[in-house]
Order: structure tokens, then sequence, then C-alpha cells
């Protein structure tokens, strides 16, 4: 049972700064991590997304590049809340899985090529590999409903998951000035990860180039407004 082997999205996230805190503060970090996961896990996961947390290692896998995304965006709001941020990728590939009493073993050349992706990411996101097709639904939710709605975004040559959502967008740039202050070593990461709070604060496309373009002459997009956003 459960031996088939399935092709599968694969993301595997690191919340960053979490192994540090656990060896100066183990008992505060715990705490914290505690309600990280209670917080995550009280919400029912989407169908056929199963999800695994281990210390500071987040992997989340399913037939849907969209629902994994979508679960990786929830998981971001929760790490900003308690002043943590991610990074990490999102793979397609082979992935093999077998249970076996309190036992599991995973084998899955998506996974290893999602770890070796997320080592050589130099900025906190969730990178999407560049093998990995994005349905056109993506982009027309984010002309037709904005940036904060879509799980995935184009920015700067990346397909990256949406680390901000509608509720929660302007406490996520303070929440990240604020680490910023904290933490000037990684000054260069933070204005990176404000960079991009704020192209999508204010409505850049934030989509692979020549998509809008595209929707428009197809006629997916019907008219382009002065605010960049979009009407079907």
């Amino acid at each position: 049972m459960g031996e088939e082997i399935e092709t599968r999205y694969v993301g595997f996230c690191d919340i960053l700064g979490f192994s540090n805190k656990v060896l100066t503060d183990f008992d505060r970090t715990l705490e914290i991590y505690k309600e990280f996961a209670s917080l995550f896990l009280s919400v029912p996961a989407a169908k056929d997304v199963e999800i695994t947390i281990y210390s500071d290692a987040v992997l989340i896998t399913s037939e849907s590049l969209i629902r994994v995304a979508q679960t990786i965006q929830r998981l971001w709001f929760v790490a900003l809340v308690h002043n943590l941020m991610l990074r990490g990728a999102i793979t397609k590939g082979r992935y093999w899985v077998r249970r076996h009493d309190n036992h599991m073993l995973v084998a899955s050349d998506a996974l290893a090529r999602a770890v070796k992706i997320e080592r050589s990411v130099g900025v906190p996101a969730v990178v999407i590999a560049d093998d990995v097709e994005i349905p056109d639904v993506v982009w027309m939710s984010r002309f037709v409903n904005g940036a904060y709605t879509t799980p995935i975004l184009h920015f700067r040559e990346r397909n990256i998951v949406n680390p901000f959502n509608i509720m929660w967008g302007t406490s996520a740039g303070d929440r990240a000035s604020q680490l910023m202050v904290e933490s000037p070593a990684h000054r260069d990461k933070y204005l990176w990860f404000l960079s991009l709070y704020q192209a999508v604060k204010n409505d850049h496309e934030l989509a692979p180039p020549g998509t809008l373009e595209r929707f428009l002459r197809e006629g997916i997009v019907k008219e382009k407004t002065k605010d960049s956003s979009e009407k079907v």
C-alpha cells in the first residue's frame, strides 16, 4: 500500500533563523514553534495536500501546483506572524513513499532538486523551478483579482510563491522593516523582500514578460485600466 511512484509537485521550505533560535534559547523557541505549528495545522489542508514539518524544514506535496503554492502562501503568513521568513523551492518529479506503522520512507528526485535549489536561493523567497510550467489561470487571477490574491508572482526573472495576502499585506511589509533593523547583517535580503512588497503594493504586473499583452491580444483580458488592474 502507498508504494506507487507518483508524479508530484514538491515544495521544500526552510524556516530561516529557526535553528539559531533553538540553539540560543530552546525553551522559548519551542513555545514559539508550538504556536507556529498549531496555527498552521489548525486550518484543514486542501484536498490531496500532504504536509510534513520537522524542526526548521517543511515538506509539502500535491498533484496540484496551485495547491502547493497556496499552502506555502499560508505558511508565509504564519512565519511572518512570528518574525520568521522562508526560503525554499517547488519542483515537479517522481515521488515514492512507503508507510509502515510509525515509519515513513520517501524517495523523490523532485525533493532532491528542491533541496538543492533551496540552498542556492540567496533571498527570502520560495522559488519555482524553471522547468515547472505555470498555468495561465495563475496569471489570469493576478490580473483579474489583484496581486495580493494570486499564490504565484513573477519578480526579477523568477517565479515565486506570493508571501503576502489581502488580509495582511501592509503588516508583512512593516514586519520585514522591523526585522531589517534587528538584523542589519542581512539588510540586503530584507531590502529584496521589501522591493517585492512595494511591487505588490503598487500593483506592478508581476507576470512573465508578454503575458498581459498576450491576454489582451487573445481577448482573455478585455481592458487594461490605468492602475494596471484588468477586467475580463
